[in-house]
């Protein structure tokens, strides 16, 4: 080490002064131009293939409704005809799920917008994404656990069976075989009709990441739970989200995603209204959509298991 060039930073750190000095700290701060995005979780929803249904527009109830054939399949003899024996007849069914109206706005100054154009920040595109980010949101989660009265796939009634225990106390064997019963004891009860039987389960990310990572048998191969259960049940799709999770345990959802067994009501997609100027420097945008969330045509589509 030069010892004389450590006295000499010493005698010249006085130079380095903030505001008095020669030079300012200030100016010895590098800013990045790259302005860094808060991340969330992933938006499992929409990944689920639902299919969306934005009829309605702004009546406040929608009703769907369901049709079916009612008749035996016995053989009547010619002299046993009565009480309506052999008769066929149409069986009408009907339901109806709640819209609710969602609104959003923001609001800047002529301030507000000179500041971000310092800092490199185009303030009102910014702020249009930030109505798209939060709607997308809204979906995710009426999608998942309803909006206002109306019920999400993770808390509707479907049929439900309680697991054997945490996820975390399985062996690797038991959670093969939780999560193929549920696939089969949903595919059972829909006598593996074409448009009910499930093709996705949702569950928690700590559920798959257990399943990612747990070998099924280490004497027979490297093969994990899952890709075990993808091997065996190829059709079915595995979809993460943190919302499966209440803190304690999870819950998985094995359900059909075709426009048969469910759909997604938003009447209104998300609309941008245009800028209002308010005042001679103030400045407002709103955003408006409506919204049903989950409407289940066939409440046998779906299975879960609780108590992960």
């Amino acid at each position: 080490y030069n010892l004389d060039s450590f006295k000499t930073l010493q005698d010249s750190k006085s130079k380095f002064t903030d505001g008095m000095g020669i030079v300012l700290a200030r100016n010895l701060e590098y800013i990045d131009p790259k302005v860094l995005e808060q991340k969330f979780p992933a938006l499992t929803f929409l990944q689920s293939g639902i299919s969306v249904d934005n009829s309605g527009g702004y009546a406040d109830n929608i009703t769907k409704r369901k049709k079916s054939v009612v008749g035996d399949d016995t053989v009547t003899g010619g002299s046993d005809r009565g009480a309506n024996k052999g008769e066929i007849s149409l069986k009408y069914e009907k339901d109806t799920i709640r819209v609710y109206d969602g609104f959003k706005f923001s609001k800047w100054t002529e301030t507000d917008i000179k500041k971000a154009e310092l800092e490199g920040i185009n303030l009102v595109t910014d702020y249009i994404r930030g109505h798209n980010e939060v709607y997308n949101h809204i979906i995710d989660k009426a999608g998942l656990v309803g909006v206002e009265g109306n019920l999400g796939l993770l808390n509707y009634g479907f049929a439900s069976t309680g697991a054997t225990g945490a996820i975390t106390g399985l062996t690797p064997q038991q959670m093969y075989d939780e999560f193929a019963t549920l696939i089969t004891d949903q595919w059972n009860s829909v006598y593996n009709t074409a448009g009910y039987t499930a093709n996705v389960i949702v569950t928690s990310d700590i559920v798959l990441n257990l399943l990612s990572k747990t070998m099924l048998n280490t004497a027979s191969g490297t093969a994990t739970v899952m890709r075990a259960l993808q091997d065996n049940f190829a059709g079915v799709k595995f979809v993460g989200t943190s919302k499966a999770y209440n803190g304690t345990s999870s819950v998985a959802v094995a359900f059909s995603n075709m426009s048969e067994a469910m759909s997604f009501r938003v009447p209104v997609r998300l609309t941008i209204g245009e800028i209002i100027k308010q005042s001679s420097f103030s400045y407002q945008v709103d955003s408006m959509f409506r919204v049903a969330g989950l409407d289940v045509a066939e409440s046998t589509a779906g299975r879960k298991l609780t108590g992960l």
